[in-house]
């Protein structure tokens, strides 16, 4: 992103679910910088001149400084250290602000009200919507975003204008108001989940998250500027650009949202994409993106650092927080060095470090837990329904995945206080094996090895049904273990083995590629739209049957398949299939070897990038396997920097046998 650099600012992000407080800068040789700090649950966020607040899961925090003007730290022009904590309760606070006072003011989302900090109090509450009669922990209306004017609290949003606890949960569509906080009037409804209002040259700004829509709400009225692909929070402003996050829904809490709908126009997937996007307040056009990799699937706030190039922050388990002291009339920070204790017999064990988020433990698999573990039997489509929120991949009514299963498919269910928070779910097939479907475990039931004891249990549940062979296949990010690939390792499956290397890439941004302006075609080679009799001289080439297999597959879309045609001979091709609407697949690209030398397969796939861009068809897919040695190189030296993902698929599966683990009860759904 050389737009940072170009505006001069640097961005902070906030993502719960994955505790990361990210920052985001340019570093001296001109490159794209992202920082990374654990924190439990990091939330809203707001800048000042040299502070950074931070709501995190019971405090709000406060980073200062360290650096003067022009002093760096390991290149980074910008140091924050956590050098206040206030204790207010888990009161799932959202968004904050600083006000003039210096005071800090929240969204106090579980009181509904916002509140400031007091002496002697967890919180004091300073206002409450009018329709909000009591002050009791029951999220009535999930207030979650505040607005300053010329440093006043003016406005806020919140997901319904209803006194019932939770009442919010029931009204996330067209239930969301837009509040004017001196008179308590709202002055917009209809929003569907609205988040982040923010007051901007002229302008009151609001996230219209459940549709994905960035607009202004002016005279009662929400005026929509552009829609986004993913559910949206955080929103800063630069230079007549605005910076929004995108979240992938993943929560049960977003479904039946029209934003899924509308994902589902566009991509396969109606997760939909965790990332930054920079828009144009003038047109709505999109100018830069950012997408986040795994485990980063949503992102809460986010905020604009002006003047900063590279921030950076001292972690809560990095040993600088303990060793780096800033003093007054003293530019350069100050290194202490640790001193041996004089008798270690005498110092008590280490205290872990307030604010940093719960890990998991390998042995949580055989602590009693509070929840209760169930199978569950004869699962249909239609006694799934009512629980398809808690599947991923998603089994939705209709939905391919849940179309494509044929076998029995047999579960094990986690209960708390009779309500389900996770999920597993298996097909068995008539060869004795069985495939794991579904996994998924409420956000608000993570990291605490719930997943890892489903699957264990699953595995009990199957082998006493006679199953010897459990198996998974999922997806995982380029670099690093997924969060199934470290349950399955915990659990002694196989090591996974890799399927397909899976990509995917915006037809806007590949269709720019300057292949052919780099790599000019050779004399004596021409591109022909692909016909269906290329596919008899196919049989004196020498390409894998694999690539083959697909040439006179009926989903073969002509317009964007293409044909490398040397002295009249044909060389190579690339073959699209529609797969969506709004997407394709390129299932088979091949050059003979002698015709690669010069760039000749670049130009086969700049040409049917531009077709499909000029069909204003948006998502282009492959899948490459890893047999495919030459593919994975060209991917990596020419392709990789043009694709908005890269994932592994993967597999790996384990003989079943009797555990230790004790079994669930039965039951049926």
């Amino acid at each position: 992103m050389g737009w940072l650099g170009e505006q001069n600012i640097s961005l902070v992000l906030s993502t719960y679910r994955a505790n990361r407080l990210l920052f985001i800068g340019v570093g001296l040789d001109g490159q794209l910088k992202i920082h990374e700090r654990l924190f439990d649950r990091p939330m809203g966020l707001f800048n000042t001149e040299q502070s950074l607040w931070m709501a995190g899961r019971s405090h709000l925090w406060r980073f200062d400084n360290l650096l003067n003007e022009g002093q760096t730290y390991e290149g980074a022009d910008r140091l924050y250290a956590p050098a206040a904590s206030f204790l207010t309760g888990e009161v799932n606070a959202h968004e904050l602000v600083v006000l003039e006072n210096t005071k800090p003011l929240f969204v106090n989302t579980v009181f509904s009200c916002l509140a400031e900090l007091e002496t002697g109090l967890s919180f004091k509450p300073v206002w409450q919507p009018p329709f909000i009669d009591a002050l009791v922990p029951e999220d009535r209306c999930h207030l979650n975003g505040l607005a300053l004017h010329n440093g006043s609290p003016i406005w806020a949003t919140a997901c319904c204008s209803d006194n019932a606890p939770t009442s919010w949960r029931q009204q996330r569509v067209g239930g969301g108001v837009m509040i004017h906080i001196p008179t308590g009037e709202i002055i917009c409804s209809g929003l569907t989940m609205p988040h982040s209002p923010r007051w901007h040259e002229g302008r009151l700004w609001v996230l219209n998250s459940g549709r994905g829509e960035l607009g202004w709400v002016e005279s009662g009225c929400f005026y929509s500027l552009c829609e986004l692909p993913g559910f949206i929070r955080g929103l800063a402003f630069s230079n007549g650009c605005a910076v929004v996050g995108l979240s992938k829904l993943r929560s049960p809490v977003f479904t039946g949202l029209p934003l899924e709908e509308k994902l589902s126009q566009v991509s396969d997937s109606q997760q939909g994409i965790c990332g930054l996007r920079v828009v144009d307040l003038n047109s709505g056009c999109i100018l830069h993106s950012l997408d986040l990799p795994e485990p980063i699937d949503e992102l809460f706030d986010v905020a604009v650092l002006p003047n900063v190039r590279e921030p950076l922050a001292l972690g809560l388990k990095d040993e600088s927080i303990d060793c780096l002291v800033k003093l007054p009339q003293v530019a350069n920070l100050v290194q202490i060095r640790p001193k041996t204790p004089s008798d270690p017999s005498q110092q008590d064990s280490a205290v872990a470090r307030l604010g940093l988020p719960q890990q998991e433990h390998d042995q949580q698999i055989n602590t009693p837990s509070k929840l209760q573990y169930q199978c569950v039997y004869q699962l249909t489509p239609a006694t799934l329904a009512p629980y398809s929120a808690l599947t991923f991949p998603p089994l939705t009514p209709g939905s391919n995945a849940l179309q494509h299963l044929s076998g029995e498919l047999l579960g094990v269910a986690a209960n708390h206080k009779g309500l389900m928070v996770g999920l597993v779910i298996a097909e068995r097939n008539d060869q004795g094996s069985a495939v794991v479907v579904s996994l998924m475990v409420s956000p608000e039931w993570r990291h605490q090895g719930i997943g890892t004891r489903l699957v264990a249990y699953l595995g009990q549940l199957l082998s006493k049904e006679g199953v010897q062979q459990l198996t998974v296949r999922y997806q995982a990010p380029l670099n690093g273990l997924s969060v199934m690939s470290r349950l399955l390792k915990r659990l002694h499956w196989r090591e996974p083995q890799e399927d397909f290397l899976l990509l995917k890439g915006q037809s806007d941004q590949l269709a720019a590629i300057n292949w052919p302006d780099r790599f000019p075609l050779p004399e004596g080679y021409a591109i022909h739209p692909w016909v269906s009799s290329y596919a008899k001289e196919t049989a004196n080439i020498d390409a894998p049957a694999e690539l083959r297999d697909g040439l006179t597959s009926p989903s073969i879309e002509p317009s964007m398949s293409m044909a490398l045609i040397h002295q009249g001979q044909l060389v190579g091709w690339i073959i699209a299939d529609r797969i969506h609407p709004k997407a394709v697949r390129y299932s088979s690209y091949f050059v003979e070897p002698s015709h690669r030398r010069r760039g000749q397969g670049l130009h086969l796939l700049a040409a049917a990038f531009r077709r499909q861009h000029d069909a204003s068809i948006p998502i282009a897919r492959a899948a490459l396997s890893p047999a495919n040695k030459a593919m994975l190189r060209l991917t990596k030296r020419h392709l990789l920097p043009h694709l908005s993902a890269m994932n592994r698929s993967l597999h790996s599966g384990v003989q079943l046998m009797a555990s230790n683990v004790s079994s669930p009860n039965t039951n049926h759904l």
